[in-house]
């Protein structure tokens, strides 16, 4: 009986050792993780080519010195021509219109197919159709910019009127003349990382956002915890999406590597009302969330509650591909927004 017995303790003592090594083992994995030893890597990358309209997500873009190729190559203008966005009641048909995917480098004429629940149809459009040239309002940083555009025609104008219920809007858009920089935001505050003019394209302040998926899952926590429910990431339309950092590790970065693109990560996202509309219903269902919540915990000088950093590609660098599973290089911090 004692032999029995004497068996029994040391068949648990040993399965006690096994489970103890293991529960270290993944602590160890897990705090590898939270403390960025393990790897960094871009797990969405978003295009816009209608600018304030749907994503499409791709597996591979361009990078190029003002955005991701046909990112934010055009916008929805109205009659007095100036930018449509959802901020504005009445405008937010915009998030439902969508392109169905981006023309391959091998295809002969540059095709866009514009799909919309709310139109019969879908429309082809030429992106290198337009010949009439028209200024127009763009959305900066600090405020309504009047740029040179090119009108895509009364076709696209027609199928966009009955897609957003916009009366008489036009789709504009980015022509060989077109020529716009990065400004500082005066409530960021951030200098320009470049000595040369920074390109950007119809976007409102930089030619990238990034994103990281850890503080989407914090801030979900915080939301549930609040009795509101969990958003996903489309609320805050980022070009690139980043797994394997802490919970807004992304604020403490200064410069980083994709592929063979180096970015500057130059200031924080100041995020507005556009977060609170759901991408499906079109409704506000939580209020002002997310923003209430971010006012809790993110909130800076100048009302700014950001979430995301904007980036801009350093001097020099050139065009390159990237790839969602591209792993990514931090190449430097900045010392004073890890003090924050």
């Amino acid at each position: 009986m004692s032999d029995n017995k004497s068996l029994w303790m040391t068949f648990g003592l040993a399965t006690g050792t096994l489970l103890l090594f293991w529960y270290m083992d993944k602590k160890r994995n897990e705090k590898s993780e939270d403390d960025n030893g393990g790897t960094v890597t871009v797990s969405e990358l978003n295009v816009y080519p209608i600018k304030s309209c749907a994503e499409v997500s791709v597996q591979s873009a361009m990078a190029t010195s003002r955005g991701f190729e046909y990112d934010r190559m055009a916008q929805v203008t109205d009659k007095n021509k100036t930018y449509c966005t959802p901020r504005e009641e009445g405008k937010r048909k915009l998030f439902h219109v969508k392109v169905v995917s981006l023309p391959a480098n091998t295809d002969e004429k540059r095709t866009l197919t514009l799909s919309s629940p709310h139109a019969e149809e879908n429309f082809s459009l030429d992106v290198d159709g337009p010949t009439t040239t028209v200024t127009a309002k763009v959305l900066g940083s600090t405020g309504d910019q009047e740029h040179t555009l090119q009108d895509y025609g009364d076709d696209v104008a027609t199928w966009l009127q009955k897609a957003t219920s916009i009366p008489d809007c036009r789709l504009t858009g980015i022509g060989e003349t077109y020529t716009r920089s990065v400004c500082v935001n005066p409530d960021q505050g951030d200098d320009v990382p470049t000595s040369a003019p920074a390109p950007v394209s119809l976007a409102d302040e930089a030619p990238y956002l990034l994103t990281n998926a850890s503080s989407l899952v914090d801030l979900n926590k915080r939301l549930v915890k609040n009795g509101k429910s969990a958003i996903d990431m489309r609320r805050f339309r980022p070009n690139i999406v980043l797994t394997g950092l802490q919970p807004w590790e992304e604020d403490c970065l200064s410069k980083i590597q994709i592929g063979n693109v180096q970015f500057n990560v130059w200031q924080r996202c100041g995020r507005c009302i556009m977060t609170t509309i759901d991408r499906d219903s079109l409704e506000r269902k939580d209020g002002p969330e997310p923003l209430k919540t971010l006012t809790e915990f993110r909130e800076r000088a100048n009302g700014q509650r950001n979430f995301g950093m904007h980036l801009v590609p350093a001097e020099g660098c050139t065009d390159g591909k990237i790839c969602v599973g591209d792993e990514v290089t931090i190449l430097e911090y900045d010392e004073e927004r890890k003090k924050e």
